[in-house]
């Protein structure tokens, strides 16, 4: 999250005062092991750049939902990620994604999203400047994100997962 912070700096410091002006960076989860981190990227930025960045701890579904739907994009640079439900949430709302190269991201988010690595503030600024600024591209990423989405139904997921614990049973074995 400090390289998110980093790159938000940078991007709206490249869309410069009065197009970055209305800009927010909204940052929701619980406390973590990187709070300091995070309070030193926002010490690096000036006053009204850090004035942007919003920090609002955990929150419950529907506040998650009602910032979906206002979203501009997600922002998602995981150093490491298991599988990603929060790509695949914003797809489904019509947001376009700005990810990290980490983990699974690539497979869950495939060509749906803009993918940098976790740590480059640079190209992680210009994925969002990217997002913020073309229209096209935005589109592009909305419709190839609901196809993603759709790409992960949780009922053809829940009958793959009882096919193979039925396999498994009928096999006799435990892999």
């Amino acid at each position: 999250l400090s390289t998110l912070i980093r790159a938000f700096g940078a991007a709206m410091d490249s869309l410069g005062e009065i197009d970055g002006a209305g800009w927010r960076l909204v940052l929701a989860g619980g406390a973590g092991n990187d709070d300091p981190a995070i309070e030193a990227a926002l010490a690096e930025l000036r006053p009204s750049r850090a004035a942007q960045v919003l920090l609002l701890g955990r929150v419950d579904d529907d506040r998650k939902a009602w910032l979906l739907r206002g979203a501009t994009a997600l922002a998602y640079p995981s150093l490491d990620e298991g599988f990603g439900l929060p790509l695949l949430e914003a797809m489904d709302a019509g947001i376009p994604v700005v990810a990290s190269t980490a983990g699974s991201i690539p497979e869950v988010a495939g060509d749906a999203a803009l993918l940098v690595a976790p740590t480059d503030v640079d190209a992680l600024a210009h994925a969002l400047v990217t997002v913020a600024t073309d229209d096209t591209e935005r589109r592009r990423l909305t419709t190839s994100g609901h196809a993603r989405a759709r790409h992960f139904d949780w009922a053809d997921t829940a009958r793959a997962m009882t096919d193979l614990y039925s396999a498994l049973a009928m096999d006799g074995t435990t892999r």
